[in-house]
């Protein structure tokens, strides 16, 4: 398993973290069994044991790359169910651009709402302005 995770975060995992963890076991092999997350992992060796946190660099990186990353893919799964409401409403009378610009703008409706429309409007009527000025 530490080895994956090795090759996975090379950059911020060093090849020592094997020999982390066996030594955290040989240290805290009492406390280790009633840990119930990676959470109170971080806790223990970051704040119970603050004295011993310099021995264990890779696991804490391990632990923080754990607690950071997404534990599900909401936003992709929103994107479909968008993207499936847009295309049983206007189903065939599109090309794909038009579904994609679509699906886009209700997926990001909260920058949406912030965005100032008429002065994007603007904006794009004097790029395409057949009026010269003279």
């Amino acid at each position: 398993m530490s080895k994956g995770l090795i090759r996975e975060y090379s950059d911020d995992i060093s090849d020592e973290l094997s020999d982390q963890l066996l030594l955290l076991k040989m240290a805290f092999s009492v406390t280790l069994s009633s840990l119930k997350s990676i959470k109170d992992l971080a806790e223990l060796i970051l704040i119970t044991h603050s004295e011993s946190s310099s021995s264990f660099p890779d696991i804490i990186t391990a632990c923080f790359l754990y607690l950071t990353l997404p534990v599900t893919v909401a936003s992709a799964e929103r994107s479909f169910s968008k993207l499936k409401l847009i295309k049983t409403f206007l189903r065939s009378t599109m090309s794909q651009v038009r579904p994609s610009s679509l699906a886009i703008l209700s997926i990001d409706s909260r920058r949406l709402e912030d965005a100032d429309t008429d002065k994007i409007i603007d904006s794009f009527a004097d790029n395409k302005a057949r009026k010269k000025s003279f």
